[in-house]
């Protein structure tokens, strides 16, 4: 949530940047300078109130809030007080609800590789890349990129593979680790300004290209359409987030790589979200799309092949039927309505979203009046008849919406929290977990409704109170 915090804040100053710069520019200065950093903190902390100032005029262009103007405030008031519960698990379940990858500490001869292969000075360090100590640093790596890589590999854009994409991206987190290792370990080391000027990576973007085609062995073409995709502002976007264009072009060929954006970045997510945003890539992504809900039933069969469940999938006359799990010893059957979407990062995506999750909810009661009505298909397709302990839901990968899309029949839950707690609990009592929303978390002991001023935020309670 911090990191999120920061990398939004982060876009407004980038922007504002952006458009400002020219060709006549200085290059960028590569020192500590008092003044310019106290402004550079008040910016960003002011563009941290900024984003949430942000978000109210497309809720109030939605009938989401009332606005009034007392003296010179803004007085925000919601046209209904929601449930914040379902925001809350959104937040504070983690984005698509799968146990995160834990990445243990660097091995010591990782981190003496890093040493012997930083060039330092007083105020400064450099780190110096080469085939060795990239590779060491994509192995150690290795099992939490693959457990992070979802989408299909065979997908293919306009001008690269999803493959390529990833070993780029991806290699360029591995080494941004590496930089911030080495900037730790200076710092610790006594380093005046704790390495302040050497904080980002500045080099010369063909550079960085010939670097990534060698270590990667991605096409110099594909490398050279990847970086141009992810450089910040560039392919026509009007307001480019940091977050899905990690690369800040610094004129003259120099570009900047800033090891937090980089370290924080969700590589496929955000693709998807900027090639949504580009019409060329959209009209070709769109085609993609059907093929994710197919990848999501694979891996929900993987993930369930150790254990007595089956998992069944097919079409019915009125709707498909996504996925059913169902345990022939207990006699219960779970029906998912499967969504996977790119989670919402904005007002306008979050109605989108809003409307994906409601269609989801209408096809998920379809399912439970076919079973109250014995439907012979349904009945055939399963292999249940009326004695069997019956649920529909919608599954959802990385976002269940808010309070009103939630239906009391209908729970909506991220599909890999469910398949965490399936293999602990069982699936006769994830259904009761289910009906009676106990995946939510509960006010008071899991979370606080925090009011700042008019406006709010989701923070967990201190411990310490």
């Amino acid at each position: 949530m911090v990191a999120d915090t920061l990398m939004n804040s982060l876009t407004h100053p980038l922007r504002a940047c952006l458009r400002k710069w020219t060709e006549n520019n200085p290059p960028a200065r590569r020192a500590y300078v008092s003044d310019a950093y106290g402004y550079a903190w008040q910016w960003l902390k002011d563009a941290e109130h900024y984003d949430q100032f942000c978000t109210i005029f497309p809720l109030w262009h939605r009938k989401r809030l009332i606005l009034s103007v007392e003296d010179r405030r803004l007085s925000i008031e919601p046209v209904r007080h929601d449930d914040k519960t379902y925001e809350a698990y959104n937040r504070l379940v983690r984005k698509e609800g799968r146990a995160d990858p834990v990445l243990g500490d660097p091995p010591a001869a990782l981190l003496n590789l890093l040493r012997n292969r930083t060039k330092r000075r007083e105020t400064w360090f450099r780190l110096k890349f080469d085939r060795e100590v990239v590779s060491r640093l994509v192995e150690f790596h290795r099992a939490t990129i693959a457990r992070r890589s979802t989408l299909p590999d065979d997908w293919r854009f306009l001008n690269f593979s999803l493959k390529e994409y990833r070993a780029a991206m991806t290699t360029l987190q591995c080494m941004m680790h590496g930089w911030y290792l080495v900037r730790t370990m200076v710092a610790n080391g006594g380093m005046k300004g704790l390495g302040y000027p050497s904080s980002v990576w500045l080099l010369e973007k063909d550079d960085l290209a010939n670097q990534l085609a060698d270590y990667t062995r991605v096409p110099r073409h594909s490398i050279d359409a990847i970086l141009d995709l992810v450089t910040f502002g560039s392919n026509g976007i009007l307001n480019p987030d940091i977050a899905t264009q990690p690369l800040v072009g610094l004129g003259r060929g120099q570009v900047a790589l800033a090891p937090f954006v980089f370290l924080n970045l969700n590589v496929e997510r955000n693709l998807c979200t900027l090639l949504n945003q580009i019409k060329e890539e959209r009209d070709h992504y769109s085609s993609l799309v059907d093929m994710k809900e197919d990848a999501l039933i694979g891996e929900i069969r993987q993930f369930l092949a150790d254990t007595e469940f089956e998992v069944i999938a097919g079409k019915l006359q009125s709707t498909d039927l996504d996925c059913a799990i169902i345990d022939r010893t207990n006699r219960c059957c779970l029906c998912l309505e499967l969504k996977w979407f790119i989670e919402p990062a904005e007002i306008r995506e979050i109605g989108d979203r809003t409307k994906d999750l409601k269609k989801g909810v209408t096809q998920a009661k379809a399912l439970n009046d076919l079973f109250k009505r014995d439907d012979q298909r349904l009945r055939e397709l399963l292999g249940i008849d009326p004695t069997y302990d019956f649920l529909s839901a919608v599954g959802s990968v990385n976002w269940i919406g808010m309070a009103d899309v939630q239906a009391p029949s209908v729970p909506i839950v991220k599909v890999w929290h469910l398949m965490g707690e399936l293999k602990e609990k069982g699936l006769a009592a994830i259904m009761s977990w289910l009906r009676q929303r106990d995946y939510l978390p509960k006010p008071g002991t899991d979370f606080n409704v925090v009011w700042s001023a008019d406006w709010y935020g989701i923070m967990a309670p201190d411990p310490e109170r």
